[in-house]
């Protein structure tokens, strides 16, 4: 049955691979191309009036809005990637109707900011994670090594290393394969499953570990 399990895992992950290769993940408007408008209306907003608004100037349009100011006096508004002369008459019809909601006097030029993003690849998004999860996961290694070692060091750490392996490869397969976009929850989710992946592993030799002192309790006896 293992090996059926693993077989099924190993097909996942490589069609997750050359999906990856060929056509990439998918990414949410955060992670991909997109163009970022900085509105500061200098007075306290809500999010859902500035949601109204940006939804009558751009209708089926699929945007990120969110408070970037301590005093919720400024909006940021994310959507996909448009050129600079699709935006012009957009942003005046925002600013205008910002003005008109809040009765501010705002310019284009003094008040508004607009931003293009590139796409991020994915290895700029777990970059900044590569490193810690390395340290952990040596600092883990070590204390298999040490608790361990009567179940067998390199068995132990094999399983530890091909286990979180096999998690994250079928992690991020099945995102492929399923084309879910990419988001702030990708990396979060990845650490939890690296975390609970250590966790159960530990606890599994743990049992291991105690059933053999117990025999060998036993023997001596």
């Amino acid at each position: 049955m293992k090996k059926v399990v693993y077989a099924i895992i190993a097909c996942i992950i490589l069609i997750g691979i050359i999906l990856i290769a060929t056509i990439g993940l998918k990414v949410d408007i955060t992670y991909s191309k997109n163009v970022q408008i900085d509105i500061y209306v200098g007075k306290e907003i809500n999010n859902k009036d500035i949601k109204a608004i940006v939804n009558e100037v751009f209708p089926n349009e699929r945007v990120l809005i969110r408070k970037v100011e301590l005093f919720d006096d400024m909006v940021s508004v994310t959507m996909k990637d448009k050129s600079d002369e699709e935006l012009k008459d957009k942003i005046e019809q925002l600013n205008a109707k910002i003005n008109e909601k809040y009765g501010t006097e705002n310019t284009v030029d003094e008040d508004i900011a607009v931003i293009h993003n590139p796409k991020h690849k994915l290895i700029d998004i777990v970059k900044p994670y590569i490193l810690p999860v390395a340290i952990s996961m040596v600092i883990i290694l070590i204390y298999v090594v040490v608790r361990y070692r009567k179940l067998g060091v390199w068995k132990s750490i094999g399983s530890y290393v091909l286990h979180s392996l096999l998690v994250e490869g079928l992690y991020v397969s099945i995102i492929a394969i399923t084309r879910i976009p990419v988001n702030r929850l990708f990396v979060p989710i990845a650490l939890a499953l690296y975390v609970g992946t250590v966790t159960t592993l530990t606890f599994k030799n743990e049992d291991k570990l105690l059933k053999m002192i117990q025999s060998e309790n036993k023997k001596n006896k």
